[in-house]
C-alpha cells in the first residue's frame, strides 16, 4: 500500500469529529445571563440534551395548536421536561428564555414542582402565532432559542442547565402553510 492513500485515510479519520444521531456536532457560542458566553453542542438538526450527574433535559420545544385560516386563533406553547437521574426531591423549577443580549425572560415558574415517574414537565402560557406576537415564526431562516433551567432540590444548591432549541425553517413553513389552509 502506498503512503498517499494511508495518509488520506488518516487525515479523514482526524477530520471526523464527534457525532450525535449520525450528525456532526459543533460547539455554538451563546450569550447567557450576565453577558457571559458559553459554548453548547449543536447539530444541523438541533441541540444535544443538556445534562449533568443529576438531570438530563428531555425536551425544550414547541407545541402548535393550529386554526386553519385564522393565525390569531392559532397558538404555540413551549414545552419543557427533564429526567431526574438520582433520587432527590425537586422543590421548584424555573425556565427562562435567554435573549441574544443575555437578558432573561420568564417562561415557566413552577413553585411546587410535580415529578412523575422521575420526570418533570412544564409548559408556557400559549401565545398567538400572529406576525405581531411571534415575528420569528415569519422569518425564512431557522430560529434558535436558549433556555435557562434552574432546578431547586431539597437541601441543595440550585442547579442551572442551559438548553438550546432549534425551530427549523421547514417546521416554521409547515406551521404557516397549515394556518393558511381554509
Amino acid at each position: 500500500m502506498s503512503r498517499l492513500p494511508l495518509l488520506a485515510l488518516l487525515l479523514a479519520a482526524c477530520a471526523t469529529g464527534p457525532t450525535y444521531l449520525g450528525r456532526p456536532v459543533s460547539e455554538m457560542p451563546f450569550r447567557v445571563d450576565g453577558g457571559v458566553v458559553v459554548t453548547l453542542p449543536m447539530t444541523s438538526a438541533g441541540a444535544l440534551p443538556a445534562e449533568n450527574a443529576q438531570y438530563r433535559i428531555e425536551m425544550a420545544g414547541l407545541h402548535a395548536a393550529l386554526s386553519p385560516g385564522q393565525p390569531e386563533q392559532s397558538q404555540l406553547t413551549w414545552g419543557f421536561s427533564f429526567r431526574i437521574k438520582q433520587a432527590e426531591t425537586v422543590e421548584s423549577v424555573s425556565v427562562e428564555r435567554v435573549t441574544e443580549a443575555g437578558e432573561l425572560l420568564p417562561v415557566v415558574e413552577d413553585r411546587v414542582a410535580a415529578v412523575k415517574d422521575g420526570s418533570w414537565i412544564g409548559r408556557s402560557r400559549p401565545q398567538e402565532m400572529t406576525r405581531a406576537a411571534s415575528p420569528w415564526l415569519y422569518q425564512p431562516l431557522d430560529s434558535t432559542f436558549l433556555f435557562k433551567f434552574t432546578i431547586r432540590a431539597s437541601g441543595k444548591v440550585p442547579t442551572v442547565l442551559y438548553q438550546p432549541s432549534l425551530i427549523s425553517r421547514q417546521a416554521k413553513a409547515a406551521y404557516l402553510a397549515a394556518m393558511r389552509r381554509d
